[in-house]
């Protein structure tokens, strides 16, 4: 045997290469496989450890109403006769409001929330649509005992999620401000090629990269977004529990079309006092590279904000020159200057 295979070198030394290369191939793609295999379960182990670490502390200080059955977290802070009522947009938890609500609290009622299954909220199983959204913030508002009038403030996706609510509680709504707000048909208005130039990564992914801990580690030297910055304290928070929101965040994303749809009904907020800002920094365009995209994109921002005001008779706008979609860090001042504003005027509604 031994014979046969010396001769064979000496006969044959292609087909000896060939069966080297072979071997070295295959023992190339099954260390490549281990290798693969045990990162991944080192990422896993890595993950778990930091969300064990980090719940040991969550939840202290912390506070609770059970509503549909699960605890849904909220920060009231402030004294007062009326209530200034944060909405966050899509994904987002009650922590992106936290310096204006600071500074607003110290004029009167203030209350931010995680909608269920996001952040510190336990998901309650309820789809999210603007009936249950509206639903849940009338018995937050309840539950805790928030005195009316409310001045409303919601971003981004809240200008949906709150049209409900506005439209079944106008004789208890002070005023309105909409800060970089949704718009019922953005999504019918932009070209595929913007919806592709936005678009997120597919959901398995998102899946594996949150829970092998690369979500966590990538996001630890790298901005979310380009409007916060790296040291900013939602940052840290956003990274960190990203875990406990992503699977709401997704269903919010499966819904939005749904939502914006339910919207359109709700067309008209009579007098009420409605601000519209609109943040006109090109921050927001910084990750489309496409000129032809980014002009699309902006003339569509600029179109459906200035739509927003028809929705009152006494609307304003306001542009936040500082800051793209996220005005909460960038034009916070100019946030709290709006709300104080609304706390001074007369109900005109």
């Amino acid at each position: 045997m031994v014979l046969s295979i010396i001769i064979d070198c000496f006969v044959n030394p292609y087909h000896v290469k060939k069966t080297i290369m072979i071997e070295l191939a295959v023992s190339f793609l099954k260390w490549s496989f281990v290798v693969f295999v045990s990162l991944l379960l080192v990422g896993f182990l890595f993950e778990r450890y930091a969300r064990w670490a980090l719940e040991k502390q969550a939840l202290k200080g912390k506070t609770f109403v059970e509503i549909n059955g699960a605890p849904l977290h909220y920060v009231k802070k402030g004294k007062g006769h009326c209530t200034v009522v944060f909405q966050s947009g899509m994904g987002s938890s009650h922590a992106i409001w936290q310096q204006v609500q600071d500074s607003v609290s110290q004029n009167a009622v203030t209350i931010s929330y995680d909608r269920n299954g996001l952040m510190f909220s336990k998901d309650n199983g309820l789809p999210v649509t603007n009936n249950q959204v509206s639903e849940e913030l009338e018995t937050l508002l309840e539950k805790t005992n928030c005195p009316k009038p409310y001045i409303l403030v919601g971003h981004s996706m809240a200008g949906i999620y709150l049209r409900r609510f506005i439209k079944h509680n106008e004789k208890d709504i002070k005023g309105i401000i909409f800060a970089e707000a949704a718009h019922p048909k953005q999504l019918e208005k932009a070209s595929p090629e913007l919806l592709k130039a936005l678009n997120i990564p597919p959901k398995w992914l998102i899946n594996l990269v949150v829970n092998i801990g690369i979500y966590r580690t990538f996001f630890s030297f790298v901005p979310i977004s380009p409007e916060i910055p790296l040291n900013h304290p939602l940052h840290k928070l956003e990274k960190d529990f990203f875990y406990k929101s992503y699977h709401k965040v997704l269903e919010e994303l499966d819904n939005d079309k749904l939502n914006f749809k339910d919207a359109e009904q709700y067309s008209s907020f009579g007098n009420i006092p409605l601000t519209v800002i609109m943040g006109t920094s090109d921050i927001r365009y910084a990750k489309i590279k496409d000129a032809v995209v980014k002009n699309e994109y902006k003339a569509l921002v600029n179109e459906v904000q200035h739509d927003l005001l028809k929705l009152s008779t006494n609307s304003r706008f306001v542009e936040a020159k500082n800051s793209g979609h996220i005005p909460q860090i960038n034009d916070s001042a100019l946030l709290i200057t709006e709300i104080r504003r609304n706390l001074t005027m007369g109900n005109q509604n």
